[in-house]
């Protein structure tokens, strides 16, 4: 594994292995490598897992030489010992891209995100690619658009040097939406964040500040996820960039409600962050 690798958590799951389109795209993009990492249990054989993953891995052009195998002990710490048996490993290489699956649900009893997607954003401090249980089974990029979602928070602007970035290394075009409740449109926003306003601000700030050029639009709908899902479900080669509160108290959505339903409804993968102050 190299520092610049696209970091693939598997796992024997037919969703986990829709992570790799992306990271191919991705790869073939921005000329890095692709690595698939898996855990299993301590007991069990890391050749059969190896040899397995490399029929698999064989499919999507990727060698075997760029498969790691890591034994955890998951029966005396069933609950995260896969997320810090990972952690492990992507820790060591902090310009790695991640890129992973997760169910994303919502439902009560797994309001997180998924156990370990939400630990990688809380601790990866950068952005996550993930794909949601609706990613297109035929989505095989290349990634032509970002559309970085925004809300006329300082929060939801923090994606843009991370979307910026992205757009440089694989050539993609930036299109920027706000996608608002209308209570929160109402009472929150200044005169500045009015409609096209602020949108239109923070393309001419892009374009000042990195040297791209932004398009933009404005969503409306009492549910701004989606707004989003229907706005990029007919843009080929889509990824959303978004930001996450990353909050985990007590009626709290790891993920941020908002973020959540995105990654679960769109059909494209989310490069998602989580800025380090939003506890």
């Amino acid at each position: 594994m190299t520092a610049a690798d696209i970091i693939v958590p598997v796992e024997r799951t037919p969703r986990s292995l829709r992570a790799i389109a992306p990271a191919r795209a991705l790869a073939a993009q921005t000329g890095r490598g692709v690595h698939l990492l898996t855990v299993i249990p301590t007991e069990s054989s890391s050749e059969d897992r190896r040899r397995e993953l490399a029929r698999e891995a064989q499919d999507h052009g990727i060698e075997p030489s760029r498969i790691s195998v890591i034994k955890a002990d998951l029966n005396t710490v069933p609950v995260g010992a896969e997320d810090s048996a990972l952690w492990g490993v992507i820790a060591e290489a902090p310009d790695a891209m991640i890129c992973m699956a997760t169910h994303a649900r919502s439902a009560v009893g797994d309001m997180l995100l998924g156990s370990v997607a939400t630990e990688m954003l809380n601790r990866a401090e950068r952005p996550v690619v993930l794909t949601g249980p609706r990613l297109s089974a035929d989505w095989d990029g290349p990634i032509r658009t970002l559309v970085v979602c925004l809300d006329g928070s300082p929060l939801s602007e923090a994606i843009i040097p991370s979307a910026a970035q992205l757009a440089r290394d694989t050539g993609a075009e930036l299109f920027l939406v706000q996608a608002q409740e209308p209570e929160v449109q109402a009472s929150a926003l200044s005169a500045d964040t009015v409609e096209s306003g602020y949108v239109q601000r923070i393309a001419r700030q892009i374009h000042k500040e990195y040297g791209l050029q932004a398009n933009w639009d404005v969503l409306h709908g009492t549910k701004p996820a989606r707004a989003i899902s229907e706005y990029v479900a007919a843009m080929p080669g889509t990824m959303v960039c978004m930001t996450t509160h990353g909050r985990t108290g007590m009626g709290k959505l790891a993920f941020g409600s908002v973020a959540r339903d995105v990654v679960h409804d769109v059909h494209c993968p989310v490069l998602a962050f989580r800025p380090a102050d939003t506890d």
